[in-house]
């Protein structure tokens, strides 16, 4: 029974490790074939926090309608999908505001409905926030979307946190 549990790891182990490697790493565009998907949410980076300068995750398929907002106006967030990937999002957020040059996260006392929403190649999806209901202060901010692109052909999912950054003034 002791000699078969390790064999039967190794069993295990080696398709997981070469499944993982061949999607991760095979090829450039993270397809098994190497045609089919476009990671586009990174060009081709990793995806973490902690980037750095050379190959810095790209948030550009997250924009606002402008830069700078009243505490009153209506903040007007689009999700852009230009690769060939799904993208699911939802209308939850996070807010953090820049504190002596760190993000502290701020209470957003909302509910938000849980539905998935799913943004095909080529569409794009508004969701509108009312500041009014935010109480915010003047200051810097940073809003902040969790946005999952899935692989059409084999179906992996990877999480994205994308964000963008705006003022309040007034």
């Amino acid at each position: 029974m002791r000699k078969s549990i390790p064999v039967l790891l190794l069993i295990l182990l080696i398709p997981a490790g070469y499944y993982i490697t061949s999607y991760w790493g095979g090829s450039s565009n993270g397809s098994s074939d190497g045609k089919n998907i476009t990671h586009a949410p990174t060009g081709g980076c990793p995806i973490i926090e902690n980037s750095t300068p050379e190959c810095r995750p790209m948030n550009d398929f997250m924009k606002l309608d402008k830069t700078v907002y009243s505490p009153t106006d209506t903040m007007v967030i689009s999700i852009t999908n230009n690769g060939n990937a799904n993208f699911t999002t939802g209308y939850h957020f996070k807010l953090y505001r820049l504190e002596n040059g760190t993000w502290k996260e701020v209470p957003v006392n909302l509910a938000f409905i849980e539905v998935a929403v799913v943004i095909e190649p080529g569409k794009s999806w508004e969701q509108r926030v009312n500041l009014a209901h935010l109480n915010l202060k003047p200051g810097h901010y940073r809003i902040e979307k969790t946005v999952v692109v899935t692989d059409p052909v084999n179906k992996m999912s990877m999480g994205i946190e994308a964000w963008t950054e705006f003022d309040v003034r007034g």
